[in-house]
């Protein structure tokens, strides 16, 4: 075998190995785009569910203090009708947070003291409605919400790599087109130097979606 002959061999394995490695990154690249955009789906899936069981809890709150409002005020109209035990009666159904609340309140002589306000006005009351589940369903909510679109960011960083790959594909193959060695060669090296860049930064940039976790 010339010279010659021998060099074009070895320009032709490189061509063949930079396109083999770029198939196998285009293909790797394709699956990860796959893999981030199931989990999207599956972390829009559970924000959907939080966001609906925020919903159904804050509807709940929202109704214990309807029939708190009402048991309350029920209660005040029988205690000034002097009806003690159709007032008692409203008065054991408040909820747990109102009862609580309600004998600090009395205490503060609200029939005399102007400045007393109602039970629902007092920082007690609603610091035990901020502690509900409704809050942390929310927050859940939120979170998944976050990270689904993070997710979704990472499978078309994805896809913007696999056109970089594409690109030296078509480097490499368009410089085989050339008959001469020099021009064959320079595009070799475009094409080398292009792979390796990216390739270096997808691995170093991008994080690797786990099949397992799907």
């Amino acid at each position: 075998m010339s010279d010659n002959e021998h060099r074009s061999y070895r320009i032709d394995l490189v061509y063949a190995s930079i396109l083999g490695l770029t198939v196998i990154m285009t293909a790797w690249c394709g699956l990860q785009h796959e893999l981030w955009s199931s989990m999207v789906t599956f972390e829009l899936k559970d924000a959907n569910t939080a966001h609906r069981e925020f919903t159904t809890a804050e509807l709940k709150e929202r109704q214990t203090i309807i029939i708190d409002v009402i048991s309350f005020t029920k209660y005040m109209d029988a205690t000034q009708n002097d009806d003690k035990k159709l007032g008692e009666l409203y008065k054991n159904s408040f909820s747990p947070e109102l009862k609580q609340v309600f004998d600090v309140w009395m205490k503060t002589d609200p029939l005399n003291n102007p400045d007393a306000g109602t039970p629902f006005t007092m920082s007690e009351y609603q610091s035990k409605l901020d502690s509900t589940k409704a809050t942390e369903f929310l927050q859940r909510a939120n979170e998944k919400s976050q990270s689904a679109s993070n997710m979704s960011t990472i499978a078309s960083n994805y896809v913007f790599f696999t056109t970089i790959f594409a690109s030296v594909s078509f480097l490499e193959g368009i410089g085989r087109v050339f008959p001469s060695k020099k021009m064959q060669l320079i595009f070799l090296i475009m094409g080398i130097v292009l792979f390796s860049v990216t390739a270096g930064i997808l691995f170093t940039v991008l994080p690797i979606a786990n099949i397992h976790l799907i």
